[in-house]
Parts: structure tokens; C-alpha cells; sequence
């Protein structure tokens, strides 16, 4: 695991052969942390983000699985139902991701044990306690503040420490706002 900025990111993409011509990169970290920051700085990137894969009580990553990353490494589309937060509930529409070019899936779980080895390239985003805390209360307001910090950080927590994603990483971007992730 290697300490990078995000130019370091982009310039380790750009030497990566695309397999099949499709480079499939996961970007974890904790909430607030910049991943999809990271993973919208990425030129042309089609994004899946794990959140997408709430199914109302857990993130469903057996699905995530077996309806992108399944497919894509297999040379397939991936076509999946997203989940709307707003509606509680999956979008009709089904959402479909082409397997060429540069393909990012980022969340929390993205580089989980289930597809961590899937992956071109594994990213991790690190940032202080504080500095996700505000991002997460920033985006979804004070109201859920008690849900953040009760809920999702120590459930983020009780993941990293389970399943170690951070060390699975081939880099690790300073997302804590040290001039790495605007």
C-alpha cells in the first residue's frame, strides 16, 4: 500500500493496460471521506457506487457482485436496479454500465472481500473522524447527525476492522482535505 495524492491516482490509471478494454477500479473509505469526490475527478469514468445497493436495511453486495462485477469482468454490460434513497425504494428503470473504458465502483464496501480481487486497481480514501463527520452532516443535514454518529461511523468501523480493506489497497489518497481532493 502506497500514500498518494490524487495526480499519483491518475497517473498510475494512465499506465494501467485496460484488460479486455476495461479497467475496473474500486475506491473504499469511510463516509465523508472523498471517495466519490475521487471517483468524479476521474476522466471519463462510468461510476457504480455501492450505495446503489442499499436494500433498505444493508448494503446487498452478493448483488453488486453478481450484477456488475460478475458481468463486467466477464466481458458483459452490467444492468442493475439502483436504489432511490429519496423513495426508499429501487428505481424502475434499470441502470446499465458498458464493460470498456474505465469503469470505477466506489463506496464504503467497494473494495469488500466478495470482489476486492476483481479489481485493476484498489484505492482507499482516508480522512479524520471530524473532518467525515462534517462532510456527512453537511450533505444530509444536522438531523442526522445522531444517525452518523451512532449508526453508519461505527458500522464503518466494525467493517474496516472485520474485513480490512485498507490493507487490500494498492493506494491510499489523503482525503482529509490536506489539499489532496478539492
Amino acid at each position: 500500500m502506497t500514500r498518494v495524492d490524487v495526480p499519483a491516482v491518475l497517473h498510475r490509471l494512465a499506465r494501467l493496460p485496460p484488460g479486455a478494454g476495461l479497467t475496473l477500479v474500486g475506491i473504499g473509505g469511510r463516509g465523508g471521506a472523498g471517495k466519490s469526490t475521487l471517483a468524479r475527478l476521474l476522466p471519463g469514468a462510468q461510476v457504480v457506487g455501492t450505495d446503489e445497493f442499499w436494500d433498505g436495511a444493508g448494503f446487498d453486495l452478493e448483488r453488486l457482485r453478481r450484477e456488475v462485477v460478475e458481468p463486467l469482468r466477464a466481458g458483459r454490460a452490467a444492468v442493475f436496479h439502483s436504489y432511490e434513497w429519496e423513495a426508499h425504494a429501487p428505481r424502475a428503470a434499470p441502470r446499465r454500465v458498458e464493460p470498456r473504458g474505465l469503469v470505477v465502483i466506489e463506496g464504503v464496501c467497494a473494495l469488500h472481500r466478495l470482489f476486492r480481487d476483481a479489481y485493476d486497481l484498489r484505492v482507499w480514501v482516508e480522512a479524520p473522524y471530524a473532518v467525515r463527520l462534517a462532510r456527512g452532516i453537511a450533505r444530509d443535514g444536522e438531523g442526522a447527525r445522531r444517525t452518523w454518529t451512532e449508526v453508519w461511523m461505527p458500522m464503518e468501523d466494525r467493517y474496516v476492522e472485520r474485513d480490512d480493506p485498507v490493507s487490500a489497497a494498492d493506494l491510499v489518497v489523503d482525503g482529509g482535505g490536506g489539499g489532496e481532493l478539492p
